[in-house]
């Protein structure tokens, strides 16, 4: 995987990550959300969110991309006493499993822990699995539940927490 360059992204990247995360939604998130959720409406709704999300972020927002495989978005202002908010981890469905998640996330967690953030942490919906075996194997915590509405559905979620993220982004460098 270190053939794919990892940068910051730009408004220009709008478009590219908008496919990334809604092939990646469409992969992870079947069963979980609804058929209309993942339907063809949600290609636009993705340019729309990304366009506005990287023409109005904040100083310590950030959101990193490998090329058109995978990025990272991570949030400077998040619930008080859990640190940076790591909104999106998404890699494209055919690059999984080769290293690209984890890279991200180191690099993303080693650029909050230079601007003196000590903690981090994502919700992630109870059913993908996955994505939570992954980020426990990485130390993460889930230290509480709840739910999120999407498209007048509630879908279950946890919160997993990082409370080191220097050690979370050595965990990354390990092999899985």
């Amino acid at each position: 995987m270190s053939d794919v360059s990892t940068r910051l992204a730009s408004v220009a990247d709008a478009d590219t990550i908008a496919a990334l995360h809604a092939a990646s939604w469409r992969s992870a998130y079947r069963g979980i959300l609804s058929e209309d959720t993942l339907g063809r409406a949600l290609d636009g709704e993705r340019r729309t969110h990304w366009r506005s999300k990287l023409a109005t972020m904040a100083p310590h927002d950030m959101v990193l991309i490998a090329s058109d495989t995978g990025f990272i978005a991570v949030w400077g202002d998040g619930d008080p006493g859990f640190g940076a908010y790591i909104d999106n981890l998404h890699v494209h469905p055919e690059r999984r499993s080769a290293g690209l998640g984890r890279r991200l996330l180191r690099e993303a967690m080693r650029r909050v822990a230079g601007r003196g953030e000590t903690g981090a942490y994502l919700w992630v919906f109870d059913g993908n699995v996955r994505a939570i075996d992954f980020y426990r194997r990485l130390g993460g915590e889930i230290v509480e539940g709840g739910f999120d509405e999407i498209d007048g559905v509630e879908v279950a979620q946890s919160r997993i927490v990082w409370r080191d993220i220097a050690r979370l982004a050595d965990a990354c460098d390990a092999t899985p």
